[in-house]
């Protein structure tokens, strides 16, 4: 009597050069894959003699009691303040929490999606810019893996999520600024790479509108959220011969890098340059200017996933879910 090895999807997906989705996709007939390379597939499949594991099929109906995270970097001032309201939320039910940091790059997204669905998680939350497509979360729903969007609206893919008003967030700012001292005022909003800093410039642009102005985008320096992009952007727009009015920052960290900049110009915050952030990271209230800031419900956000992600579980037939949670805005001695 042989001994051979049972046949995976894996198996199938390495040999036919296709990802373990798609496989899945084509031998569960849901469609969505072209024809050529479903046939390629099936005939795969069958010179293979793949079997389906009807013991693997019973299994992901059991909980494992664990949830997937896919972060960015969970080192980051923003997410680990998300993570935290995860961790608290999943432990209080019972669950534990594995979580993958991508840092940004696609590949490691593609990766630790795979390693959470070979763990059998029982959910999963993304917890940072996401670069998987439709096609992938529609397999995470076939596949029985509820998912949960946290920082932006699933809305448009029909994914359950948890975000805050970023669109509003951003008029309010905007709106303080400009009701508060009449002045030049320019921005250094996230890169438009970024849903949330889309949402917040529109915001910003609305503001602008009610107050008699318009967006000028010879008075934007689109930045990436870090300490240094602000502190660059600011130098170069005081080389302009910037020296008095406001500036508006995408973030805490690019708001920080710009106070910098402006105090080895011997320039004087709020006086000469009043400077804004958004998220209010810890740090925010510790600078030698304490910064004005836009306070996202970080925490809430995070506990909030992981209870959305219960009510998924226990409903899985129910409408997808967007909860938008309000900021508070934070006025300090910056502007």
């Amino acid at each position: 009597m042989t001994n051979s090895k049972r046949v995976t999807i894996k198996d199938i997906a390495k040999e036919a050069g296709v990802s373990a989705m798609a496989v899945s996709r084509v031998l569960s007939n849901k469609g969505g894959i072209s024809q050529e390379t479903s046939e390629r597939i099936l005939a795969i499949a069958k010179k293979l003699n793949y079997r389906p594991n009807s013991i693997a099929r019973s299994l992901r109906k059991q909980r494992t009691k664990t949830i997937g995270v896919i972060a960015s970097d969970s080192s980051e001032l923003v997410f680990s303040q998300i993570l935290r309201g995860v961790q608290d939320s999943a432990s209080a039910e019972g669950y534990d929490v594995i979580i993958a940091n991508t840092y940004q790059i696609p590949e490691n997204e593609k990766h630790a999606l795979n390693t959470m669905i070979d763990r059998r998680i029982d959910g999963l939350i993304f917890a940072a810019p996401m670069r998987t497509g439709k096609s992938d979360l529609e397999e995470l729903k076939h596949l029985g893996i509820p998912t949960v969007l946290l920082m932006r609206s699933g809305g448009l893919v029909g994914i359950d999520s948890v975000s805050a008003d970023n669109y509003i967030g951003g008029y309010e700012i905007v709106d303080y600024l400009l009701s508060t001292r009449d002045d030049d005022i320019r921005f250094f909003p996230l890169s438009q790479s970024r849903s949330t800093g889309l949402e917040r410039i529109a915001g910003y642009q609305n503001a602008l509108s009610d107050h008699g102005r318009n967006w000028n985008e010879r008075r934007v320096y689109y930045c990436e959220p870090t300490i240094n992009d602000g502190y660059s952007a600011m130098a170069k727009l005081v080389q302009t011969g910037f020296k008095h009015g406001t500036v508006c920052c995408g973030c805490d960290l690019i708001a920080i890098g710009a106070i910098k900049a402006v105090q080895e110009a011997n320039l004087k915050i709020p006086e000469d340059i009043r400077i804004s952030g958004y998220d209010d990271i810890e740090l925010s209230d510790y600078l030698s200017v304490p910064l004005t800031t836009m306070r996202q419900p970080k925490y809430d956000i995070g506990y909030e996933g992981v209870r959305l992600l219960l009510e998924r579980f226990n409903n899985p037939d129910m409408c997808s879910k967007q909860i938008v949670m309000r900021n508070e805005l934070i006025i300090r001695k910056s502007t």
